[in-house]
């Protein structure tokens, strides 16, 4: 009986170590779920906002294109109002695709509340290429002809990778690849 009961207790422990080595790993790996969705809009998002910003700067567009002085003070005079409002769009697109991330990741997912979601990036993004190509039209009246040229190419990768100037976003709707495409 000694030996039934050492061999119950021993079949019972390995039952209960297995059990804690399975919730273990499922609690890891939920961690890193919750870290990934951090992740997307976290402390990566802001370096590569402040990265992208900077590449389409006032002294990005002067180097660029070759601005005058007289042509420099005219772009300072709506190149900060765009680049405000244009950062703050873009904060909200990404605060709309995270909510939509965590409801599609939900375990019984709200189509009402998704739908609302989609609608409201939809706005976003049309209210987004709408300032853009005011921004545009706003560079190129300061531009003489080959500045014009130069301002294109400039600006075409943006209209061609579907991404805000100066603001992640990427052919995906993501920055370094993240996963979800908001089209």
């Amino acid at each position: 009986m000694k030996a039934e009961n050492k061999h119950s207790i021993m079949v019972w422990s390995i039952v209960v170590l297995a059990i804690m080595n399975i919730t273990t790993l499922a609690t890891i790996m939920y961690h890193q779920h919750q870290t990934a969705m951090v992740d997307i809009g976290g402390v990566t998002d802001q370096k590569q906002l402040e990265a992208d910003a900077e590449k389409f700067s006032g002294r990005y567009f002067r180097d660029q294109l070759n601005l005058s002085n007289e042509q420099m003070d005219h772009f300072r005079n709506f190149n900060p109002v765009f680049r405000q409002q244009a950062r703050a769009i873009t904060i909200e697109l990404s605060q709309h695709r995270k909510q939509m991330l965590i409801e599609l990741d939900a375990i019984e997912s709200d189509t009402i509340k998704l739908n609302t979601l989609s609608d409201s990036i939809g706005l976003l993004h049309r209210d987004l290429k709408k300032l853009t190509y005011r921004y545009y039209l706003d560079i190129k009246s300061l531009c003489n002809n080959d500045q014009q040229k130069k301002l294109e190419q400039l600006f075409s990768q943006m209209f061609t990778n579907d991404s805000p100037m100066g603001f992640p976003g990427g052919p995906n709707g993501r920055q370094n690849g993240k996963r979800f495409n908001n089209k």
